[in-house]
C-alpha cells in the first residue's frame, strides 16, 4: 500500500473509544458553526473503504486541493498521534512514567522541590516494579539535580542511601543486556528454521550455549534477568531439539503466570513466553502441560487487540496440535471451526511467520477431517507467505504435503501438477533429503499403478525406507507436523488416516496401561 495511504490505515486501526475522544474530547473546533479542515478529513477518512485521495479532493474543494492536502493529513496525523499519546498515557505504565519524570523536571525548574521529590519517589518505585532500567536511570540523574538545589548539605553517602535498593547493581545491569543480546540473537536464529539449520547456524548455537553468562547460576532478584536467561537457555536447546529445553521453559512459564500483573505490562514477553513453551513442551511430549498453561487464569490479563490476537493465534495453533496428537477430534473440529472465523480478524494484527503457521495448522488438521479442498486451500496459502529468511523447512514440508493432499483427492490433472511443482523444488532449489526422495517418487509410482497391489507394494517399499533412515533428525522433525508412516500404514490398510490415529493412539494407551 502506498505511503500516501499511511493517514487512512491510521484511522481505520482507530477504535471507537478513539473515535470519540479525538473528535469530542480532543478536536477544537473553529467557533463558526464549521469543523476545521482536518477534522472533515478525518471523517471522510473514517467513510472510505479504501483510500482514494482523488475523492477525498473532490469532496472537499475547494478547501482542499493538490496543493495543501499533504499538509492537512501530515496535520491531521500529528493531532491523531496527540490525542492518542494523551488517551493512553493513564493505560500505559512506561509513558506515565515519562510523563511524571517530565513533572518532576518542571517542578524542579519552578523550585517546587518537595512536590518534585514526592512524585520522583513515587515513579522510582514503580520503575523498579516493572524493572524499566533505562526509567530508573533517568530518575537517579533527575534525583541527583534535585539534592544538589533542593538540599546542598547532602553527603555523598546521603545521596546513595536515597537510591540504594536496586533490584540489581550497575554490574549485574550490564550483564542483563548481554543476556538480552544474546536472547535476540537466539531469537533471529528461531525464526530462521526451528530445524534444519546450516552447518554454519548449528555452529552459532553452540558457541552460544557455551559463553559463559548462560553457565553462571542466577543469583539475582531481577525477573528479567531470569526471564531472558530461561528464555536464551530454551529456544538454543530447542533448536538442537535437546529435551532440556522444556525444563527451562517450564520455570519461565510459571514465574510469569505467578505474577499476572508482569503479564499486563509486557504482553509482548509473555506471549513469546507461550509460544516457547508451547514448542518444547511437544518436544518433551507433555500434552497436557500445553492445555493448561494455555488455559491459565493469567492469561486474561493480556490486553489490547493486537496483544489478544497474538495470544488466541498462539493458543488454538498449540491446541490444534495437541488434540490431533491426542486423537481428540471432536475438539479438533470445533478449533478448526472456530480458526477459520478468525483468521481475517488475526490477519490484521500477527506477523507472517504466524499466518503462514496458522494456515499450515489449518491444512493439516482439515486433511486429518478429510476436508481436501480446505487442506489444500490452507497450504497453498502457507507457501505464498513465504520468504528466504524464515522457516525454510516449512516451505519444504508444504510442498510434501500438498502432495499428499493431491494423492487423497484424486484428481489426475491436479496430481501431475503438484508432482511436477514438488519435484521441481526439491531438485532445482535443494537436494533432496533421503526420506524426502522417497516419499515424492512411492507416492507418484503408487498413484499411477491404479490398484491396491501396486500400492501396497510401493508404500511397504517406502515404509521400509523411512525405518532405515529413521535417526535423520530432519526426518524426525517433519514427522512430529504430520505423521507420514501412519498415514502410510492407514493406506495399507485401507482405513481412513483419522480411524488409523485413534487406533493407534488407543493401542499405546493401553500398551502404557499395561507396562504400568
Amino acid at each position: 500500500m502506498a505511503a500516501s495511504s499511511n493517514i487512512w490505515q491510521l484511522v481505520q486501526s482507530l477504535t471507537q473509544q478513539e473515535k470519540l475522544f479525538f473528535r469530542r474530547d480532543f478536536s477544537r473546533s473553529t467557533g463558526n458553526g464549521h469543523d476545521p479542515l482536518y477534522l472533515q478529513v478525518f471523517d471522510l477518512l473514517n467513510k472510505q473503504q479504501e483510500y482514494d485521495e482523488s475523492k477525498l479532493i473532490q469532496q472537499l474543494s475547494p478547501a482542499l486541493n493538490a496543493k495543501n492536502i499533504s499538509y492537512t493529513k501530515n496535520y491531521l496525523t500529528e493531532q491523531l498521534f496527540k490525542a492518542l499519546l494523551v488517551l493512553h498515557a493513564t493505560e500505559d505504565i512506561d509513558a506515565g512514567l515519562y510523563q511524571q519524570l517530565s513533572l518532576v523536571r518542571i517542578l524542579r525548574n519552578k523550585n517546587l522541590h518537595k512536590m518534585a521529590l514526592k512524585i520522583w519517589q513515587s515513579s522510582l518505585k514503580q520503575a523498579r516494579q516493572y524493572e524499566n532500567y533505562a526509567m530508573i536511570q533517568l530518575l537517579k540523574e533527575e534525583y541527583r539535580k534535585l539534592q544538589l538545589y533542593y538540599n546542598p548539605k547532602a553527603t555523598q553517602q546521603d545521596l546513595l542511601n536515597d537510591y540504594d535498593e536496586a533490584i540489581i547493581s550497575v554490574e549485574e545491569y550490564a550483564k542483563l543486556l548481554e543476556m538480552q543480546e544474546l536472547h535476540f540473537q537466539a531469537l533471529l536464529l528461531r525464526r530462521k528454521a526451528h530445524f534444519r539449520q546450516t552447518k554454519e547456524d548449528q555452529g552459532t548455537i553452540k558457541n552460544m550455549l557455551q559463553q559463559p553468562i548462560l553457565d553462571a547460576p542466577i543469583v539475582n532478584r531481577s525477573f528479567l534477568y531470569k526471564h531472558y536467561y530461561h528464555m536464551t537457555k530454551a529456544t538454543l536447546h530447542y533448536l538442537q531439539h535437546n529435551a532440556e529445553s522444556y525444563v527451562h521453559a517450564y520455570v519461565n512459564i510459571h514465574n510469569w503466570q505467578a505474577a499476572p500483573d508482569r503479564i499486563g505490562y509486557d504482553p509482548e514477553n509473555y506471549i513469546e513466553v507461550l509460544y516457547v513453551f508451547y514448542y518444547t513442551a511437544v518436544l518433551a511430549k507433555d500434552y497436557q502441560h500445553v492445555i493448561d498453561v494455555m488455559e491459565h487464569p493469567a492469561n486474561k490479563r493480556i490486553n489490547g487487540a493486537s496483544h489478544i490476537a497474538y495470544f488466541e493465534a498462539i493458543k488454538h495453533l498449540a491446541l490444534n496440535r495437541i488434540y490431533n496428537k491426542l486423537a481428540d477430534y471432536y475438539k479438533v473440529e470445533a478449533l478448526v471451526k472456530g480458526m477459520k472465523k478468525m483468521m481475517l480478524q488475526w490477519e490484521q494484527y500477527v506477523n507472517e511467520d504466524i499466518q503462514r503457521t496458522l494456515n499450515l495448522s489449518l491444512g493439516i488438521a482439515c486433511f486429518v477431517l478429510r476436508d481436501y479442498d480446505d487442506a489444500y486451500h490452507y497450504i497453498k496459502n502457507a507457501l505464498l507467505l513465504f520468504d528466504n529468511n524464515s522457516r525454510t523447512e516449512h516451505y519444504s514440508f508444504a510442498h510434501l504435503f500438498l502432495l499428499v493432499i493431491c494423492f487423497e483427492k484424486k484428481d489426475n490433472y491436479l496430481f501431475e501438477l503438484q508432482y511436477k511443482s514438488t519435484y521441481s523444488y526439491f531438485y532445482r532449489h535443494e537436494t533432496p533429503l533421503p526420506f524426502e526422495k522417497a516419499i515424492i517418487h512411492a507416492l507418484n509410482k503408487a498413484y499411477h499403478t491404479g490398484n491396491f497391489k501396486g500400492l501396497q507394494q510401493q508404500f511397504n517399499q517406502l515404509s521400509d525406507t523411512l525405518k532405515l533412515t529413521a535417526n535423520d533428525p530432519v526426518q524426525q522433525q517433519v514427522f512430529t507436523i504430520f505423521n507420514f508412516p501412519v498415514w502410510i500404514e492407514s493406506k495399507l490398510n485401507r482405513v481412513p488416516y483419522k480411524e488409523w490415529v485413534v487406533r493407534k493412539v488407543k493401542e499405546g494407551l493401553q500398551e502404557s496401561k499395561t507396562a504400568s
